[in-house]
């Protein structure tokens, strides 16, 4: 079973004060704060809570007048439904770029024996293909997450950039690598949103020798989406459509046309 994260706990609060008649929600403080299992309030672990439930649209208030995390466990902390997400929509068409039939079928074909040989000789060349040079990849890029209130520092297999920066606004695609011989699990998936949700890509993806799947990711406004789930022996007929969603370009237009979304929400 997987646990869910903050940002996923923030949006089904979300859901809950939309469904609601007044469009607003009242939680005792020790059970507000046993949803995201919270002991101790943190101040760092207080504002992400914070900013993800603004995220949502949501506006968190003390009925005691109290601020937020310094409330006695008997207040009620109030939930009120502030801004509509907008619709996602897919990311813009752009002219493809095709590889080689040869490099197709090599590509295709090739038996991986690792992880390793996943990530040299199918991930790297697959990024290269989609316009992304030597400055824009990192393998082994450090992040950190929580994991319940501790703040862990882990690695993300590949993340890409657009350029030699490396700050958010210019990340662009979190890719996690599996085994061949394993399927994408839901641990998998989870894993590798959770890496997203602290760099901001466009789009993230899981991928093992065998199957890829491409997520968009949507910036905490609704849900993110699993827009692509295909076999590495389908990559041929599904490059147009994975072209068109994690190519530099795309990533590109993508990033930007969310910040545009965010600001929008965020301005009402």
């Amino acid at each position: 079973m997987v646990n869910k994260n903050d940002a996923d706990i923030a949006l089904e609060i979300y859901q809950s004060v939309k469904q609601s008649k007044a469009k607003e929600k009242r939680l005792k403080s020790s059970t507000f704060w046993r949803l995201f299992k919270v002991k101790t309030r943190h101040k760092s672990l207080v504002e992400k809570i914070e900013r993800l439930l603004d995220a949502q649209g949501l506006k968190v208030s003390v009925k005691s007048g109290k601020p937020f995390g310094e409330e006695d466990e008997d207040n009620w902390v109030i939930l009120t439904l502030t801004l509509q997400p907008p619709v996602i929509s897919p990311p813009p068409l752009i002219p493809t770029a095709w590889p080689s039939s040869e490099w197709f079928e090599v590509t295709q074909t090739r038996i991986f024996e690792s992880e390793r040989e996943v990530e040299t000789y199918f991930v790297t060349p697959l990024l290269e293909k989609l316009g992304y040079e030597y400055d824009d990849i990192v393998m082994g890029h450090g992040v950190e997450i929580f994991r319940g209130v501790q703040r862990t520092r882990t690695e993300a297999d590949f993340v890409t950039f657009k350029g030699p920066g490396r700050n958010k606004k210019d990340v662009l695609l979190v890719i996690e690598v599996k085994k061949s011989d394993q399927g994408i699990s839901i641990d998998n998936i989870s894993q590798t949103k959770s890496y997203a949700q602290e760099l901001l890509p466009a789009c993230y993806l899981v991928v093992t020798g065998q199957q890829i799947k491409v997520f968009l990711f949507n910036g905490f406004l609704v849900p993110d989406e699993c827009v692509m789930d295909f076999s590495r022996l389908e990559l041929k007929q599904e490059w147009d459509e994975l072209y068109n969603y994690v190519s530099k370009q795309s990533t590109i237009k993508r990033k930007l046309w969310m910040e545009e979304q965010i600001s929008k929400v965020k301005g009402k």
